[in-house]
């Protein structure tokens, strides 16, 4: 009988077992290229499209047994056989996996506690399905005595081997486990440490960046109130000098319009002694009488500039004599100084000059015979 399949390589594990299985060339790859093979499979093991299949034709092996890789098939076999033996567990399962650039090699995994029983379950499948697409000739496999045989493999080998094996498994595992954990662990407290120091870092960072920005915050608080310090001392000091403009400016409208007031009396004074002085003259000797020339320009006196120069208290005014009837007026007669006064006869002309006083003329009984100077009234 050809070979149908070869398995490369088992790995057992603490509750599967995967077996790398490899199609011999030419051997069908798929049950559809071989139904008479897939039908003496069917008649072995009738229960075996009952089991639950999640693949893509539907919920059990019966809607894809007739078109499903080789592989597959061996699955179910296995299955099967380590379910009748009654002795694999509540639940028995298994998966079939395509090798990536290979076509005819699989990876079958089965699971199931017992690893002897579930090797020699694989081992029986792979028979069956040899003999089956194989023309099936004699003789016919047995599948009670199949698995009467792997009871009775499991029971011939006692339970030390497999506690054993499985303390044995388990022992590694548990140190890859804690070795795995240390190295983890000893990663991970790395990964903390780097981790705080950059937290430590970065707050060291964010304080001084803090504090900075404290700093600059106060200096600016401190340059604004400096400012404002300025701006107010700037503005008293403007007010103040414009009040001491205002001030000065003030004082020199006052001192200039005094200074005009006191410039245009002092023109006037000076117009008006001028005045006086050219108009007037002084008293003639001996006689103390004005000269006809003098009593004029007494006349011609505006009336501002005598009112402007009289004295404070002036002189009282002179008695009016009663009229008299006109007299026709002999020649008039000049009195020469050196001429004596009593000799010659007065004239009703002098007489009248002796009864009249000059006109605003102030009183001349106490000089030396001058008119006085014009006085200046503050």
């Amino acid at each position: 009988m050809a070979q149908l399949m070869d398995i490369q390589r088992v790995e057992i594990g603490p509750e599967n077992l995967t077996a790398r299985v490899r199609m011999a060339d030419g051997a069908p790859l798929m049950t559809s290229e071989d139904l008479q093979g897939t039908t003496r499979v069917y008649r072995l093991l009738p229960h075996i499209i009952e089991h639950a299949c999640l693949g893509d034709a539907g919920d059990t092996f019966k809607a894809c047994m007739g078109n499903t890789e080789l592989a597959h098939l061996l699955e179910h076999v296995t299955v099967e056989l380590l379910a009748q033996t009654d002795i694999a567990g509540d639940i028995t399962s298994g998966r079939t996996f395509p090798i990536e650039g290979d076509p005819r090699s699989f990876d079958v995994e089965i699971s199931c506690k017992d690893d002897v029983l579930t090797v020699a379950a694989l081992l029986s499948a792979v028979w069956i399905l040899d003999w089956a697409y194989t023309d099936g000739g004699d003789p016919v496999p047995d599948v009670d005595a199949t698995v009467d045989g792997l009871r009775n493999l499991v029971a011939s080998l006692g339970d030390e081997p497999g506690t054993s094996y499985k303390e044995k498994v388990k022992g590694e595992i548990l140190a890859d486990v804690q070795r795995e954990y240390q190295e983890a662990l000893a990663m991970r407290e790395q990964e903390i440490a780097q981790r705080e120091e950059e937290i430590e870092v970065a707050r060291s960072e964010a304080e001084a960046a803090a504090r900075e920005r404290a700093e600059e915050r106060a200096r600016e608080r401190a340059r604004l109130e400096e400012e404002r310090r300025r701006a107010e001392e700037e503005a008293r000091a403007a007010q103040e000098a414009a009040r001491q403009e205002e001030e000065r400016a003030r004082r020199e409208q006052e001192e200039a319009a005094e200074a005009a007031r006191r410039a245009e009396e002092d023109r006037l004074f000076e117009e008006v002694a001028r005045e006086a002085e050219r108009r007037t003259t002084v008293l003639m000797p001996d006689e103390g009488r004005e000269s006809p020339e003098a009593v004029q320009a007494s006349r011609d006196l505006p009336d501002a500039a005598v009112i402007e120069w009289q004295p404070k208290e002036a002189a009282p005014a002179p008695q009016v004599e009663p009229e008299v009837e006109a007299t026709p007026e002999p020649e008039p007669h000049y009195a020469a100084p050196w001429e004596d006064e009593s000799e010659q006869p007065a004239t009703p002309a002098d007489a009248k000059a002796d009864a009249e006083p000059l006109p605003d003329a102030a009183d001349t009984s106490g000089s030396e015979g001058h008119i006085p100077g014009p006085q200046r009234v503050r």
